[in-house]
Formats: C-alpha cells, structure tokens, sequence
C-alpha cells in the first residue's frame, strides 16, 4: 500500500517536470512539419511563376529541408489565388504571391471584392521591382512612340492596346490620358496570347514586363518604344522612357512580393520572413532577377512592404480621381 502510494507521488512529479521542462516547440509540431504551398495567380511559365519558383526552391535549406511546391491559380486578376488561400486553414503553409493587382488596384477598382486586401492578407517580403516596355510588333509601321500616339490621335479608337491585367490597364490608361488619344483596348487572359498576337500583328501595342520582352526585342519579333520607369532601362539604353517621349510625370512599376492570410499565428510569420529574406540574399535570386529578369533586387521584410502597400494605395486613390479606373 505504502509502495504503491509512493509510485503514484514519483509518477506524478515526473509528469509535472516533463511538461514544465518540455519547451513549447516540442509540444506542438514545430513549423514547418510538412511541405509549404506556393500560389502563383498567373500561369505556369510566366516570369512571376518562374520567380516564385526559385524562391520557393531557394527557401527549402532555410526551412530545415522542408519541402515547397507551387500551385498556378490563374484567373480574375489574382481573385482566384487569393480566395484559395483564404479557404485554407491560417497555418502558413499556403503562401500566395502577391503583385499590386492583388494588393492595391482590385479593391479601387472592383466593389464587390470578395476579400479585404488590407485585412484579410498580410505580406511577408517583397522580391523584385521591374519597368514595363511599350512595345509593337516588328512588322507594325509605328517605329516610335511619338508615332503610335499620333495615329491614336489622328484616329480614335483604331490603334489597339492589349488589356491582361488590371496594373498594365490603368498603366495604358495613363498614357492614353497624358497623351490625349483613346485606344481599343483588347482583353487577354495572359502575357504568352498578347506576344504570340504582337508578333502575328492582331494587337498593335501592349505594356510587357521588360523580362518577358527582352528575348522577343533582342530576336527582333517586337520593337520597344519606350519604357515606363523614371530612367533608362540598362538592358534597352537606346529605348527613351515614356517621360523622354513627352509626359513628364509618367512612370510605372510593377514589384512582385509573397504573404500569408492575415491570421497565421505569428511564430509562422517570422519563420517564413526570415527564411525567404534569406534565400533572397543568394548570389543565384541576384543574378537570375538582375541578368535574366531584367529587374531590380527588391528585398525588404513584411513591415517595410506594409508601408510601401500603403503609400501605393495612396497614389492609385489620388489617380482613380484623375483617371476612370474602371474604364475598360
């Protein structure tokens, strides 16, 4: 009786030193504990898939050798990705790729939204920040911008513009406005359908990420008739900016970035922000976004990228007041 009680005290005191002793990262499963889901809102071989991927690679050794693959959800401009993320559990182990489509221009220009950009994600790092190309197909008989314009002014409406994202529109709506001309805009589902058209000469001109256009300009399939940041683009030094070819104020970016859904528990967060801001920092992310991107190495952490989101919904809601946004 009297042994029996004993070993019912020393089961006891073991039990409380174990659970006072057992660190909390062994009480639960330690993140990650299976592989990490990458959601990329365009299709498979797209630059922001091809980026995301590498990073998604790049990630595994900062993840303990957890495993990552990607997921396409093209559609909606970005709608579908980021649903899928939000009707799954808020572990972590969805990621989505996020673009200023997703974060900044769909809640000004859509009232029936179904998420709340501000709310509902939280962004975890950036990753690049790319110009844009006017461009033309090489048989088009516009050989420079101020040419193109001037036949959209002469003729309303019959010079074409291809539409594939809700960012690269409004980028054309503000050339149309500081230029004084209207185009026809014509809608596409992806980059890949306004080239191969570009080329075949149904579109006469379309706002492409300088990474995606660089091969079609240096193989001579389309001609670049200005780029839209503030300066020349190092790649294409004989290119003018829009703001060479007579606007001024003109420029237009487009970064690409990573975050989770607004209630992944914090531990996740900071696991996957310094892993990624890591991976980013590898001489093979550089080399990739500076030679074959034709980008700029844009890495800053979720709080920095809070920021930027906010000061960019801040500039597109003053444009919205200049520009119609919805316009299409």
């Amino acid at each position: 009786m009297k042994r029996r009680h004993t070993l019912r005290l020393l089961g006891a005191a073991l039990t409380s030193l174990c659970t006072v002793a057992m660190p909390p990262a062994q009480a639960a499963d330690a993140f990650p504990s299976r592989p990490v889901r990458f959601i990329v809102p365009l299709g498979p071989g797209s630059g922001s898939d091809t980026i995301t991927r590498l990073v998604a690679r790049l990630v595994t050794p900062e993840l303990g050798g957890q495993s990552t693959f990607i997921e396409n959800k093209p559609g909606g401009d970005a709608v579908l990705a980021v649903q899928s993320v939000l009707a799954s559990p808020a572990d972590g182990y969805s990621v989505l790729m996020l673009s200023p489509s997703s974060m900044v221009i769909n809640p000004l220009i859509n009232d029936n939204l179904p998420y709340d950009a501000q709310k509902d994600l939280r962004p975890l790092a950036t990753m690049l920040r790319s110009a844009a190309v006017l461009v033309t197909g090489a048989a088009s008989p516009y050989k420079t911008y101020a040419e193109a314009m001037a036949a959209a002014k002469r003729s309303p409406k019959t010079v074409s513009m291809a539409s594939y994202s809700n960012h690269y529109r409004i980028g054309a709506l503000m050339l149309q406005q500081g230029a004084g001309v209207e185009f026809n805009y014509i809608p596409y589902k992806s980059p890949g359908q306004v080239q191969t058209d570009l080329m075949g000469g149904q579109v006469d001109l379309a706002l492409l990420d300088v990474g995606g256009a660089l091969p079609l300009i240096a193989s001579g399939k389309v001609r670049p008739l200005a780029v839209t940041g503030k300066e020349r683009h190092p790649k294409l030094a004989t290119v003018p900016t829009v703001r060479e070819s007579g606007q001024p104020n003109y420029d237009l970016y487009v970064w690409i970035g990573l975050g989770v859904a607004a209630k992944t528990p914090e531990p996740a967060v900071k696991t996957l922000e310094a892993a990624l801001l890591k991976a980013m920092k590898q001489p093979e992310f550089t080399t990739y976004v500076t030679e074959t991107a034709g980008a700029e190495v844009f890495t800053v952490g979720s709080k920095e990228m809070g920021e930027m989101l906010a000061s960019e919904r801040a500039r597109y809601r003053a444009l919205s007041k200049q520009v119609d946004l919805t316009q299409k």
